[in-house]
């Protein structure tokens, strides 16, 4: 057990954790250290009558150096990177969520990657923090599926309801003696950075079904619109597109075409259609 309980992020998976952390009589802190979450963390905390609040990277910093008690720290959809000397605090705990199979993946968006990269199973992972960015000790992964229908949006989702049931189950066996495993235990890969999209964003019209399959459904993020919307390239002329629509077909074929009123494009690759509609010439 430890003396105090703290979450720091936004959005879904960090409010869970700490309703979880409240039902269990711990009495959690909830800190945001950035704005514009899907869901009002404030709001939440205030009706689930959770502590909450809301610090920039400087003020972070020195309220977690200037705790003296033994303290678990939860980051979970968390911008802030912590410094060694917070993660070197022999009373401090820190475990981060991430939303694939590391060491696959690490860093921003990584659902996104998985998908764009075809992979067949996805999954999250809870691990130690480490000043190497998602590099510590694994505590707990799931699995999940990746299918021909599965967006970055509708994997998020799946990715939520893993990163929940993960987390109640690991609590009990959390303690400050873990902090001796807490050297690095991945290998070191390179970083998807918040900046990065697939193929730029750009969508090739010579690649084969399956990978326009991937990278359209990889920049879906629904109504988040976390990587921006595709855009391809057409006798010389950009499109953004808003809109895109798959599906099979009995006939065989190959080929594209811009339709007269210019706002869809339809290209076929085998037995795949793909509609990218409500075009917006860039």
């Amino acid at each position: 057990m430890f003396n105090q309980y703290i979450v720091i992020g936004v959005g879904t998976i960090a409010c869970n954790c700490a309703l979880i952390l409240k039902n269990r009589g711990l009495c959690p802190i909830m800190i945001e250290s950035r704005k514009g979450s899907s869901i009002s963390s404030e709001n939440f905390c205030s009706k689930n009558e959770i502590s909450y609040k809301n610090l920039n990277k400087v003020e972070l910093t020195d309220y977690l150096n200037n705790i003296t008690e033994s303290t678990l720290i939860v980051s979970a959809s968390n911008r802030y990177i912590f410094p060694k000397e917070i993660i070197d605090k022999e009373n401090l705990l820190l475990i981060n969520f991430h939303g694939s199979l590391l060491p696959k993946f690490p860093g921003r968006n990584a659902e996104a990657w998985a998908i764009f990269e075809e992979e067949s199973i996805g999954g999250i992972s809870w691990h130690l923090v480490v000043p190497e960015i998602d590099a510590g000790k694994i505590l707990i992964q799931m699995e999940t599926s990746i299918s021909i229908k599965t967006t970055s949006f509708s994997l998020l989702r799946e990715y939520t309801k893993l990163a929940t049931d993960s987390f109640d189950s690991i609590i009990d066996t959390l303690n400050l003696e873990i902090k001796k495993e807490i050297k690095k235990t991945t290998k070191e890969l390179a970083l998807y950075y918040s900046w990065q999209k697939p193929n730029n964003g750009e969508l090739n019209l010579g690649w084969n079904h399956s990978k326009i399959s991937a990278f359209l459904r990889s920049m879906d993020y629904g109504p988040l619109e976390t990587l921006g919307l595709v855009w391809f390239e057409f006798n010389g002329n950009k499109y953004q597109v808003n809109k895109y629509k798959m599906s099979e077909t009995l006939e065989t074929k190959n080929g594209f075409d811009l339709t007269n009123s210019g706002q869809t494009f339809i290209l076929n690759k085998g037995n795949i259609e793909f509609i990218l509609d409500k075009l917006v010439k860039i």
